[in-house]
Order: C-alpha cells, then sequence, then structure tokens
C-alpha cells in the first residue's frame, strides 16, 4: 500500500489568506483596504498596532473572531535605525502554533508587518518577509516567489546569533 503524506489541515485564517492571493494572482488586483485605524487614537499602542494588523488581514471579515497577542519587542527597533522604543510583537494563535509578526516603522515611516520565522541557518526567530495584507500572507504560505522579496529587516535583525552567516552587520 502506497504511502501518502497527510498536509495539515489549513486554519480559516491561512485559507482565506490562500483564497485571497489565488484571486489577487487572478485578476491582478488585491481587495481595497481603505485606510489604516489611527494607531495614535488606540487605548495604547499595543492595540492600535494589533488594529492596523487586524484590518490590514481582514480578520474581522472572517467567519470565526482571531485573537492578535501582542507585547513589546526586546530586540528590534521601533523606528529604523532607532535605540529607544520597541518595534512590536503580534502574534495570531492557530491551534498548537502561532503566526508571528513584528510591527515596525520602515525608513520611509510607513508601519509595515514582517512575519517572523526561523533563519535557514542560525533558526533564531527573525523578519523574514514583509506582509501587509491578506494577499501577500497568502502569498508566503504559498511559496508565490513571484510575489515575495523577503523582509528588507532579515539581514539586519539583531535576533541572528553572533556567528550568523546571514547578518549583516
Amino acid at each position: 500500500m502506497p504511502s501518502t503524506t497527510m498536509k495539515p489541515a489549513l486554519h480559516h485564517i491561512e485559507s482565506a489568506a490562500v483564497q485571497a492571493a489565488m484571486r489577487r494572482a487572478r485578476t491582478g488586483q488585491a481587495m481595497p483596504l481603505g485606510p489604516d485605524p489611527a494607531v495614535h487614537l488606540s487605548d495604547d499602542e499595543l492595540s492600535g498596532m494589533a488594529q492596523v494588523l487586524r484590518h490590514r488581514l481582514r480578520l474581522d471579515t472572517l467567519s470565526r473572531p482571531v485573537v492578535i497577542r501582542r507585547a513589546p519587542d526586546s530586540l528590534h527597533p521601533l523606528l529604523a535605525g532607532g535605540q529607544h522604543y520597541r518595534a512590536i510583537a503580534l502574534s495570531i494563535p492557530l491551534g498548537g502554533r502561532a503566526l508571528g509578526f513584528l510591527a515596525a516603522y520602515n525608513d520611509r515611516r510607513r508601519l509595515i508587518f514582517d512575519i517572523t520565522a526561523p533563519c535557514p541557518h542560525c533558526r533564531e526567530s527573525v523578519p523574514t518577509e514583509e506582509i501587509n495584507r491578506l494577499e501577500d500572507l497568502g502569498d508566503y504560505l504559498l511559496q508565490a516567489r513571484d510575489f515575495l522579496g523577503g523582509s528588507p529587516r532579515f539581514r539586519s535583525s539583531p535576533a541572528h546569533t553572533a556567528n550568523c552567516p546571514a547578518r549583516g552587520d
């Protein structure tokens, strides 16, 4: 009897992301988002960042509620080149695993989200891919190379081990 490898079922967030990426690939257009919620109008910065991620990934349109855990990141700066304020670590629990994100401002002062994953060299959790909409997450899950560009923060992440060859001091 031939062996079959069972792929784990996609969580409803992942399923929605894959569908959105496939729709963008077919039509050439992403779903319109509208303006981001204002971070400074939230109760606190952590909640504000989570609201923007929820908006960009259109999590409120899914059939089931989605929890976003949030905490200050101990390693990455909030602003490109900054030293005093910390980026925000966000995670979306998916059963026994989680999607991790790092929220920070890029050098153009635009709020960006990087999905975090283990570095292929040092295995530390580092910013891996910039994910700013549901379609981007779907491309990441599908490993659709035509849309993936990697995170500009991958090589500069202080989370890499000191001797990691991916580290670009």
